[in-house]
């Protein structure tokens, strides 16, 4: 089972495409949340969702209104909803007000249940850009002393093997592949070919970056402590 978190406008379009690209099934769980009042246009949209719902077998829509106020009140209000749907959450962040839209993706992150969130071309292209709580995750991670060292000698060498990273590193083979098992479940290096040789995925590329900007930000500040630092 999983669950659809999305608000909705004048046009249930995206949703359905939604729900038919992510084979959502009846006994799945459809929450809509809209402003209140619901204006014509957003319930002529729900009723259209439900039409097709009933017709092609997907999950029930379930409609809850949410009165814009201020930012802890109407975080509260949607957290009521979201909080006790079964993971994964699965929202489309181009349907309905971008308002709305930025409320449910904080909602979704400060939830921390398994999410999928995706983005589409709202000017009629096909591109689309998703995301999970996998890359997030792996964003916002506090990377251990030993594992900045670690990325940032594959960063510099990719395609390196396990054993010359085993000799710069001065560590056992067997301690490193634990910790690249480790890494790659969160997506950040990944190893190819028949030599297994370990690279950086685009997602660690990203996690160095911000790596090295918290670590230029530490030295910075011992550094007007008038104390000697080494980003490793």
């Amino acid at each position: 089972m999983k669950s659809y978190f999305v608000t909705l406008g004048f046009n249930e379009t995206y949703l359905l495409r939604l729900l038919n690209e992510t084979s959502a099934q009846k006994e799945d769980k459809l929450v809509i949340v809209v402003p209140s009042p619901i204006v014509s246009g957003t319930r002529t949209a729900i009723e259209n969702v439900k039409i097709q719902s009933y017709r092609l077998h997907y999950p029930e829509p379930e409609v809850h209104e949410i009165k814009l106020s201020d930012f802890n009140t109407t975080l509260s209000q949607i957290l009521d909803y979201l909080l006790p749907l079964p993971e994964p959450i699965i929202s489309d962040l181009t349907i309905g007000m971008r308002m709305f839209n930025s409320l449910i993706l904080i909602n979704i992150l400060i939830s921390k249940k398994k999410f999928t969130v995706y983005l589409r071309d709202e000017g009629g292209g096909s591109t689309v850009i998703s995301f999970n709580d996998n890359a997030i995750n792996a964003l916002l991670r506090d990377y251990t002393k030993e594992e900045m060292r670690m990325l940032d000698v594959i960063k510099r060498n990719n395609g390196i093997s396990t054993t010359e990273l085993a000799k710069v590193l001065g560590k056992s083979e067997k301690t490193l592949l634990n910790k690249i098992t480790e890494l790659k479940k969160i997506g950040i290096v990944t190893q190819k070919g028949k030599d297994r040789k370990v690279e950086i995925t685009p997602l660690g590329e990203n996690a160095m970056k911000l790596i090295e900007k918290k670590l230029t930000s530490s030295v910075s500040n011992l550094q007007k402590c008038g104390q000697k630092a080494s980003p490793f």
